[in-house]
């Protein structure tokens, strides 16, 4: 099957049944012994009324001739049965819905959380996509199947061992046949119940993949409607959907083989008990009434045999979807590493020997030894795709190098906490997000309570005041202003603005900007690179430069070029070297 040749890991594997258990355990809304032991004997009391009622039925052969009241009394014994059924179904339904969605809260709140504190190379790794599978459609169909089959799957697995001891106290001769019909049939599900899981998470991380790139569509349609990519963004979402159809469509043999297990399974029982039955009551050790008994719980099995196989794949599937997100919750893990206490001064920044790489691809960092003083700000200057970025996201966290290490004020980033780094550095980059709400909601993200003077200030300092063009233009209702999504859009200078205030509220002892004002247009450069100087001020700053007059402001040049520092100094040092970066800024003046 083609699921089986291309079985791509996906970069996070469910967690597994142990795993899932433990989890579910420790969650708040966690059932106790009690909840367990009563919800239990809810299910044991409907299924114990269903054998009741069945036997009661094949007993009647027995009352045909007799009394007429005993018969009677027989039919009034089946229907307080059936209400009895009907009652503790209803019961034990509310039971596991109402615990299941509670806990599918508390699971969704704790998968959220590890996303937050999970190192942040993990986060992107897995990709915002498969986060969001897993944050809902994974938990949802967990949500789902236990609403809609819950209290099927919970009467079939009990209905059997029930079933198993009304036949042997009908007669106990009658375990062959269930002893007979198991021999014929586990050997069979063997072949099939192990591929299962894999097939079901083979569906699960296309549906990933596919939500990806859907996520990815919407995000980016300004851009593929400017470049005129529509056909290329539909081709492309097209094959992932149709990915997604056929890991389904791949799926599918396996359940046509159960089913038809089911029906050898259900065939042997229904036979072999009849012919139980008729030798029985030929010798005279049953009546006819009691071999009729036996039948009818045969028969009433045949709905939960095939319940238990049209339900194997949603078991199956959720099973998989629960371990998916069970994998996200625990993504963050549970060791506790080194915090150190946050920096109070701009630290030096010393990188030796980095090297990095990604996955299958070629080196990107061959080996880099840099030091940034404290206090200074650096520019990265070269051509596209000479590294920039990728040392700047090492810095930043977002990565990890293949080798060598990143010293933020002596502290070794790599042995301490992600969130201890996270703090330290801040990294702003051209793609800027505005949270939904009001822009003091934005900006509060940054500094929480602050005081509006506080927030005009930091807006004031990346010359967005009150009073200025842009903002009664754009800002039309000040700190009120609605942004970020459902709010109309705002032109990249102004969210670069708004980012660049964030910073100032926030104060990082390290500052990133990677090409964090190359969006703006040429009215607005002059003011977004005076805010950019102004946040890079008083900390220590690395600009990764799109413009070459970003880099002559700063205290030094870096120059690089295939992955490596191949050049260092100040502006004027490096035009009088007369090497790579005086050639970059000789075509940038043309």
């Amino acid at each position: 099957m083609s699921w089986e040749k291309d079985a791509r890991e996906d970069a996070l594997a469910p967690a597994t049944v142990r795993e899932s258990v433990d989890t579910l355990r420790a969650l708040p809304a966690s059932p106790g012994r009690g909840w367990l032991l009563g919800t239990t004997v809810v299910f044991l009391v409907a299924v114990g009324a269903m054998t009741a009622s069945a036997t009661l039925l094949g007993r009647a052969v027995d009352l045909v001739d007799g009394p007429w009241g005993s018969f009677v009394w027989l039919l009034i014994g089946v229907g307080a049965a059936l209400l009895v059924e009907t009652a503790a179904r209803a019961a034990g339904g509310y039971l596991l819905t109402a615990r299941t969605r509670m806990m599918s809260v508390d699971l969704r709140r704790q998968a959220l959380g590890s996303v937050l504190r999970a190192p942040v190379p993990d986060v992107l790794e897995l990709g915002t996509g498969n986060v969001i599978t897993r944050l809902t459609q994974d938990i949802d169909t967990v949500v789902r199947m236990m609403s809609a089959t819950g209290i099927r799957l919970a009467v079939t697995i009990l209905m059997f061992p029930v079933t198993l001891v009304a036949l042997v106290l009908i007669h106990w001769e009658f375990l062959f046949s269930l002893v007979l019909t198991f021999a014929l049939v586990v050997p069979l599900l063997r072949r099939v119940l192990p591929k299962m899981p894999q097939a079901a998470n083979i569906v699960a991380t296309a549906e990933a993949r596919r939500n990806a790139v859907l996520l990815d569509t919407v995000r980016s349609l300004p851009t593929l409607r400017a470049l005129r990519l529509g056909p290329w963004a539909l081709e492309r979402t097209r094959k992932a959907s149709w990915t997604a159809v056929q890991a389904r469509a791949d799926r599918a043999p396996l359940f046509v083989h159960l089913l038809g297990y089911g029906n050898i399974a259900y065939v042997a029982l229904l036979a072999t008990t009849l012919c139980l039955a008729t030798w029985l009551v030929g010798r005279g050790d049953i009546s006819v009434g009691a071999a009729t008994a036996a039948m009818v719980l045969v028969v009433r099995l045949e709905g939960h045999v095939f319940n238990l196989l049209f339900l194997a794949g949603d078991i199956q599937e959720a099973g998989t979807s629960l371990g998916r997100a069970v994998a996200l919750a625990r993504l963050a893990g549970g060791g506790a590493r080194e915090i150190p206490a946050d920096l109070s001064a701009p630290p030096e920044i010393r990188i030796e020997g980095l090297r990095f790489s990604y996955p299958g691809g070629a080196v990107i960092l061959p080996g880099i030894d840099v030091t940034l003083p404290a206090g200074s700000t650096t520019a990265l200057v070269g051509a596209s795709g000479a590294g920039k970025s990728t040392l700047a996201g090492l810095i930043a966290g977002l990565q990890r190098p293949d080798a060598g290490r990143i010293l933020i004020g002596g502290v070794d980033t790599a042995a301490v906490d992600d969130g201890w780094t996270t703090r330290q550095v801040t990294l702003l980059t051209q793609d800027v997000h505005l949270f939904s709400g009001s822009l003091r909601e934005d900006l509060h993200m940054a500094a929480p309570g602050a005081a509006d003077p506080l927030l005009i200030d930091a807006l004031s300092a990346t010359g967005l005041s009150p009073g200025s063009p842009s903002w009664a233009r754009h800002l039309p209702a000040g700190l009120d202003t609605p942004v970020g999504a459902g709010a109309e859009a705002l032109p990249p200078e102004v969210a670069q603005q708004v980012a660049l205030a964030r910073v100032l509220l926030r104060d990082p002892p390290v500052l990133i900007m990677d090409e964090a004002t190359s969006e703006a247009g040429s009215e607005d450069a002059r003011a977004l690179e005076r805010a950019a100087t102004a946040a890079a001020r008083g900390r220590t700053s690395l600009i990764v430069a799109h413009r070459l007059d970003q880099a002559m402001v700063a205290d030094r040049i870096l120059v690089m070029e295939g992955g490596r520092i191949v050049e260092s100094g100040t502006h004027t040092e490096l035009l009088d070297a007369r090497g790579r970066y005086a050639a970059l800024h000789e075509r940038w003046n043309r």
